[in-house]
């Protein structure tokens, strides 16, 4: 897959945005990756084997004039818009700030691709808005009923409207990806991400030999490593036509914290674990409304062929190889 066109990876600092942008450019993509501070030197050691094809910005996606004038003048023909805020203590604290990031840069994204004439916009949505499963073996479909919670999810499903409606009003090509619970490489604390995937809190628990009470076990996550998920999100932004405006994302099964905890164990003997009867005495929660069912994939297979790679014992075993090439 190689392609000559500009795009844009709005959250360029964020986790599923940095993996997005090593992937573009390990395609010979040229990339701009906009975040809000100059990229440090975990970010610059990730992407040194494609730094060539790799620009950085720096800009703030609530500054509408700014993401306007950044596409038009860099030349920009596709957008990835993965900039969010995902703390919930953000979303307690300062909700206006929260929907202005989640939703109001969403907005200005796709003002600034109506004004240049972009090619494709690309919002990374969230599997929130399908809420937890009614039935834990059904495969979760994008036409399925949705469960608007928490405004994160309401910012998540209003964006996606936004790119329909888009679409109808000025024929923009603007899609949205409802991402599942993505881990591996990068995935670290940071300012707009405090909170860690399962499987992050599992695994650095079992390498650090700590032990973990967890409350939910048996509650389902959607998790999916990060190169399929990168992957995915490249395809739909290139690809040369789209038959939808929404594309699930993710690995097509769920797991629940019990099995995941399993599999580290035979990578990780160390692993140890307990239940916890209560939230307050556990150190992972999975509560009701925050178990995700397995999402269909047959929009990605069936329009552009993909599959995910990695599964659930290949993708911890990639994470791990990883993790120890940073201390070799």
């Amino acid at each position: 897959m190689t392609n000559e066109m500009t795009t844009l990876v709005t959250g360029a600092a964020g986790f599923v945005g940095l993996n997005i942008v090593r992937r573009l450019a390990a395609y010979g993509v040229p990339v701009l990756a906009l975040a809000r501070r100059a990229p440090d030197a975990a970010m610059l050691q990730f992407l040194q084997p494609v730094a060539a094809h790799v620009r950085f910005a720096e800009g703030d996606v609530r500054d509408r004039d700014g993401m306007c004038a950044l596409v038009q003048r860099e030349g920009v023909e596709r957008i990835i818009h993965g900039a969010a805020i995902t703390s919930a203590e953000a979303e307690r604290d300062d909700p206006s700030g929260f929907i202005d990031v989640n939703l109001g840069g969403t907005i200005n994204l796709l003002e600034a691709a109506r004004q240049s004439g972009v090619a494709r916009v690309v919002l990374i949505s969230s599997s929130a808005v399908y809420g937890a499963p009614a039935d834990r073996t059904r495969l979760i479909h994008e036409e399925d009923r949705l469960q608007i919670g928490g405004i994160y999810a309401i910012c998540k499903q209003a964006g996606e409207e936004l790119c329909r409606r888009y679409g109808e009003l000025y024929g923009l090509s603007a899609v949205a990806g409802r991402l599942g619970t993505a881990y591996g490489p990068m995935e670290r604390p940071t300012g707009s991400r405090s909170s860690m995937s399962q499987v992050y809190t599992l695994l650095h628990a079992a390498l650090a030999q700590r032990s973990l009470r967890i409350y939910g076990a048996d509650r389902l996550r959607d998790v999916c490593y990060i190169d399929d998920v990168a992957e995915a999100f490249c395809r739909l932004a290139l690809a040369p036509r789209l038959e939808h405006t929404l594309y699930n994302v993710s690995a097509g099964t769920a797991h629940s914290l019990r099995d995941i905890a399993q599999v580290i164990a035979t990578l990780v003997p160390e692993m140890r674990w307990l239940p916890a009867t209560t939230i307050e005495e556990a150190d992972l929660v999975v509560r009701p409304p925050s178990e995700r069912g397995p999402m269909s994939l047959s929009r990605l297979e069936h329009e552009l062929g993909f599959t995910p790679y990695y599964s659930l014992q290949a993708g911890l075993e990639r994470y791990l190889e990883w993790l120890a090439s940073l201390s070799a």
